[in-house]
């Protein structure tokens, strides 16, 4: 993911680089998450590796393709409201092709019988074809040969800090400023709404596809975003407060990231051999 990085200075948090687009901003805190790559790599290596130990036990299970990519495009895409001024004019607050209420994904079969006790190791009997399940079966022994002793995935420091600078920005003077800018901005279009996180939650724009009227109102606020610069100010303001947190955190955050390097160093070798 390419990066944009401001200066975090208050002077320079205060106006904010201007910017309109926030899918391709990366936040100091992400250093330290693992994106939608990361997941996806290391996914991929967990089912390679649960494969293998069921072979041991003549046990097979279809675990199904890899679900699709849905959602958001990014940790940052819809983290301060729309602001895709193409998908605002064609699906509104909808993801388009990205949506999971259009685009449902087809979950696997779950396992029964000798599947799912070799799989989860949850149900007796202990052994399977005379060979012993591990502990919390196929799926904990390669749980345990990505991450070791410790979490799969980001750890709570990092999200919680990541979920603390947002909600503290959102209500930092800087920030709200700019939000009455915007909704002056609505106003003068037409549109009523406090905040450029609250239009998101209208009722009328929470259906299975969009209607003309959210057309009208995400495309007045992407424009209203760009005239009154929210992306730039808010991250701005947030990338100065989250490096203020992590240098704060410095210590567990440095074993948190190197945690993060282990697993996706040990999954990227397992997805090498297939």
């Amino acid at each position: 993911m390419n990066s944009a990085k401001v200066d975090g200075g208050s002077s320079g948090a205060t106006r904010g680089q201007a910017l309109r687009s926030s899918v391709h901003l990366e936040l100091p805190i992400q250093e330290y998450l693992f994106s939608d790559a990361d997941l996806k790599t290391v996914k991929q290596a967990m089912r390679t590796l649960a494969q293998r130990c069921m072979r041991r036990y003549d046990v097979s299970y279809d675990f199904g393709p890899p679900a699709p990519a849905l959602g958001p495009r990014s940790l940052m895409d819809r983290r301060y409201g729309l602001t895709d001024e193409q998908l605002a004019r064609t699906s509104g607050y909808h993801l388009g092709d990205r949506d999971p209420r259009t685009h449902p994904a087809t979950p696997p079969v779950p396992p029964v019988g000798e599947a799912l006790t070799v799989l989860s190791g949850k149900e007796r009997p202990v052994e399977v074809n005379g060979v012993k399940v591990p502990a919390h079966g196929c799926a904990g022994e390669a749980e345990k040969k990505i991450a070791g002793s410790g979490r799969l995935g980001s750890g709570d420091l990092a999200q919680g800090l990541n979920g603390r600078s947002f909600l503290a920005t959102k209500a930092d003077r800087r920030v709200t400023k700019v939000f009455r800018a915007w909704s002056e901005c609505m106003k003068g279009k037409g549109f009523s709404y406090p905040d450029p996180l609250s239009v998101m939650d209208d009722k009328r724009f929470q259906g299975r596809t969009p209607v003309p009227e959210e057309k009208k109102v995400a495309t007045a606020d992407v424009a209203c975003k760009g005239r009154t610069n929210v992306v730039g100010v808010w991250f701005g303001v947030e990338t100065a407060y989250q490096k203020s947190l992590i240098a704060k955190n410095a210590s567990a955050l440095g074993a948190a990231l190197e945690a993060k390097e282990s697993q996706l160093a040990a999954a990227a070798a397992v997805n090498s051999t297939e």
